[in-house]
């Protein structure tokens, strides 16, 4: 077995860290659920709103948690030299950047409103949510996703390096010594 190098190292336990933080903000999400309920309250006009801030924070945590299976699995089996799971690696960090960018926005959250037929635009409930909301909450979970973000970057680098890509090849078989021909005279050593 071949030492693992450090940038495979370093990229499968900041792998698992990404992992988490999707996590890390849906469950801040749900800390802060009766000021959710309240702001959807406001921003949609009744009951129907705390059931949709409900509903985005649960959608939250489930997504967090497939987030942090999805991306760990994968982390855990870069232990070992297999090419294909950092090509598997590669993929999720190309969708990880498509889908967590948009959080560096502050355009996805658990605050992040839904359209609905209520008559009021998407701006307006921002607007209405962002008051209800603690004021530390929306830069968390952009810092959060910018840190995601970042870190998916920083993965797919690491494992592009040269020190990875020896790690990943496939070894060279060891061929046998060449044996002489079939009754070829052994020749002198000089």
């Amino acid at each position: 077995m071949r030492p693992r190098p450090a940038p495979v190292t370093a990229a499968r336990w900041l792998l698992l860290i990404v992992a988490t933080l999707p996590l890390v903000s849906a469950l801040l999400g749900v800390g802060l659920l009766d000021e959710l309920r309240r702001a959807y309250i406001a921003a949609y006009g009744g009951v129907r709103g705390g059931d949709e801030a409900s509903g985005a924070a649960i959608a939250g945590v489930v997504s967090g948690g497939l987030i942090l299976v999805i991306c760990a699995v994968p982390a855990l089996l870069l232990g070992g030299p297999r090419n294909w799971v950092r090509i598997v690696v590669w993929v999720l960090c190309t969708i990880g950047v498509c889908c967590l960018s948009p959080g560096v926005l502050g355009g996805t959250s658990v605050t992040s409103p839904r359209i609905l037929s209520s008559g009021v635009t998407s701006a307006e409930i921002t607007a209405r949510i962002a008051d209800t909301m603690p004021g530390w909450y929306v830069p968390v979970t952009m810092v959060l996703a910018a840190a995601s973000v970042l870190g998916i970057v920083a993965v797919a680098v690491l494992l592009a390096l040269p020190a990875s890509n020896a790690y990943f090849r496939r070894p060279a078989p060891i061929a046998p010594p060449p044996q002489p021909w079939p009754g070829a005279r052994p020749t002198a050593p000089w």
